[in-house]
């Protein structure tokens, strides 16, 4: 499914949470141009309609993990290479730091020691950098999009692990673009919930409203919005009553693979509302109900964080005699969303 400009603008607005951003590098929308100041290695590149996937990698040449790119985009390209995949990476830093990296890069012995099969470039004056990074509020590097062959922004994220899994499902044609587009589209959405539930602004009752609506039929969103409202820092007045509700939803359309997720989201949304007793015993049903080890890691995960701040809550209640039914929001990884382990180079 292809999501316009036009389409994402005017979903935006009708639900009053238009963002106040371009949209260029957003997921499904035509990827920006490189506007290059140098090419240092291979190019020019031009990202356009046709027979080729582009990755893009934003890096620099100070950042460990930038550095730790560097072989995982070279067995890319070299694998890909003859099914049309091209690899550019695009660093802030002048064409002259960036020539001295890969010439030290290329003659090192005991460090590296390895050439770029990729193509290499300085941004002019940020403006790739900033017409891909800005519409999806991202700063840390490295990161990574991929284009795809009707020149549109299929994915972005990690340059490690994800970015392979990305780029194998969309050679495969197995990738669902349209699905990642409203994921988006749902982020989007509920990161301005949450800043008008924070200022305790009049429109928040119709964003949830508008929130909630938008994810009927998706089980993994429906869940991502129970489990942010739950426990996400900060939030005056947690909507558990909105969380219930997209709880039900899910619970409703849930596929017996879904139900041990669902389940867990749930025991969260229990707890932090001041029902431990019930959050836990459902946590450890989710638990002994899910198949995958991805699953069985993240519930435990979840069950662990539950119960230490449990302990920790009356604990602090033995010394202090006060109520042990309120208990802390769970900030463990959100399971309907992929959570990077890698920590991005400051830029």
């Amino acid at each position: 499914m292809k999501m316009t400009k036009n389409v994402l603008a005017r979903l935006l607005v009708l639900a009053g949470l238009a963002p106040r951003i371009a949209l260029a590098g957003i997921i499904g929308e035509p990827a920006p141009p490189l506007m290059v100041k140098e090419w240092i290695q291979g190019g020019p590149v031009e990202l356009k309609p046709g027979t080729n996937i582009y990755v893009v990698e934003f890096w620099n040449t100070a950042g460990a993990n930038s550095r730790a790119c560097i072989t995982n985009l070279n067995a890319i390209q070299s694998r890909f290479k003859t099914s049309g995949v091209v690899a550019v990476g695009i660093s802030e830093e002048s064409p002259e730091m960036i020539k001295r990296f890969v010439q030290n890069y290329t003659a090192s012995t005991n460090g590296y020691g390895a050439i770029f099969d990729y193509a290499l470039a300085a941004d002019e004056r940020r403006g790739t950098a900033i017409h891909f990074m800005t519409p999806i509020k991202q700063s840390g590097i490295p990161y990574a999009f991929i284009v795809g062959t009707n020149g549109t922004v299929a994915w972005h994220g990690s340059p490690f692990g994800e970015l392979n899994q990305a780029l194998a499902l969309i050679l495969a044609g197995k990738y669902d673009a349209g699905h990642q587009a409203k994921r988006e589209i749902a982020g989007h959405q509920l990161e301005q919930y949450i800043m008008l539930a924070r200022k305790g602004d009049f429109r928040t009752a119709a964003a949830a409203t508008t929130v909630l609506a938008y994810r009927t039929n998706d089980v993994s969103l429906l869940c991502d919005l129970a489990y942010v409202i739950s426990t996400v820092p900060n939030l005056p007045h947690r909507d558990f009553t909105l969380a219930g509700e997209a709880l039900g939803q899910a619970e409703k359309i849930a596929s017996t693979n879904d139900l041990p997720t669902v389940m867990s989201i749930r025991a969260v949304w229990l707890f932090a509302s001041g029902k431990p007793d019930q959050g836990l015993p459902l946590a450890t049903q989710a638990l002994a109900s899910a198949q995958s080890p991805a699953d069985q890691n993240r519930i435990k995960l979840l069950l662990h964080t539950m119960e230490a701040q449990l302990a920790a809550a009356k604990a602090k209640a033995s010394n202090t005699n006060t109520n042990t039914d309120h208990v802390e929001p769970v900030p463990a990884p959100k399971p309907a969303t992929a959570v990077s382990t890698n920590p991005p180079d400051a830029k």
